[in-house]
């Protein structure tokens, strides 16, 4: 027998420095792409619940809008038009069901509460300060926007008021993020940019309410209007049809059907007197 050859114990082969180099970079590579995917995850969810945030909050101020304008007057003899305005602004006269405080039984040792009419003027307009100066996305630098206001008069037109007593005004900043608004004001054949039909010069009253009021709120911002702007003559630019509203992502529009406006189109019928009325003046 041939003698077998001693062998010593087994020796493993190690990891080169290239190979170590090598294993690292492509370990560094993955957790980059996945570092990187996880961020664009991450990206993408904050951007989705922002639009999402955003587009909840125009959606519900501007379906609040529409609720208080659903609930306007056709016309009130010591509140005047049911709806009045502008593309900026717009004012409703509506009613409201007195606080509860005032359902509360009193004894005769109580002082009596003060009363609280149920006719309030609300108002929905953006607000600017005059003290800071803002550019804005077309290039014009003009007042800063503030935001969305609503005003509301609680005792408005009161019957008796002392010298001391102020009416009850509310004024707050309900969205300082939305610093877009328009109105538009259907009569039934036209979208107008402006609303004035109770306050005729001619006299008539009626049921002054338009079919339909558009309500676009956004947040791209608006600037203030120009002089020449605020000094239109409202009896003759309501006769001008408005424009449609581009669509934007940035704006939402809700349209509010007035089942309470005149079925035989009244206001339209006023209008269109309303333009004889002023074709006779200009032509005399």
């Amino acid at each position: 027998m041939r003698p077998t050859k001693f062998q010593g114990p087994s020796r493993r082969r190690g990891f080169t420095l290239l190979e170590v180099l090598l294993a690292l970079g492509l370990m560094i590579l993955v957790s980059s792409m996945l570092f990187a995917f996880y961020h664009a995850v991450l990206q993408t969810r904050s951007s989705v619940d922002e639009a999402v945030r955003s587009g909840y909050l125009a959606r519900n101020i501007a379906h609040r809008i529409a609720e208080e304008i659903r609930a306007a007057n056709g016309f009130v003899t010591s509140a005047g038009p049911g709806i009045s305005g502008t593309d900026r602004l717009i004012t409703i006269q509506t009613v409201a069901i007195p606080g509860k405080e005032l359902f509360k039984r009193l004894s005769v040792k109580d002082d009596p509460l003060p009363a609280e009419s149920d006719i309030r003027q609300v108002q929905y307009y953006l607000a600017y300060d005059d003290e800071e100066t803002y550019t804005y996305p077309d290039g014009t630098e003009a007042d800063a926007p503030l935001g969305l206001v609503r005003r509301e008069v609680k005792t408005l037109y009161q019957t008796v008021q002392f010298a001391n007593e102020s009416q009850s005004v509310d004024l707050d900043l309900i969205s300082p993020e939305l610093k877009y608004v328009r109105f538009r004001y259907f009569d039934g054949v036209d979208w107008v940019d402006r609303w004035d039909i109770g306050n005729d010069p001619a006299g008539q009253q009626g049921n002054s309410l338009p079919q339909a009021v558009e309500v676009i709120v956004g947040y791209k911002e608006l600037p203030p209007p120009e002089e020449e702007e605020k000094d239109i003559d409202p009896t003759q630019s309501d006769l001008t049809p408005s424009v449609p509203e581009p669509y934007s992502s940035d704006t939402y529009s809700v349209v509010v059907r007035l089942p309470q406006a005149d079925s035989f189109f009244g206001s339209r019928m006023q209008r269109a007197q309303r333009r004889s009325r002023l074709g006779q003046s200009n032509g005399s």
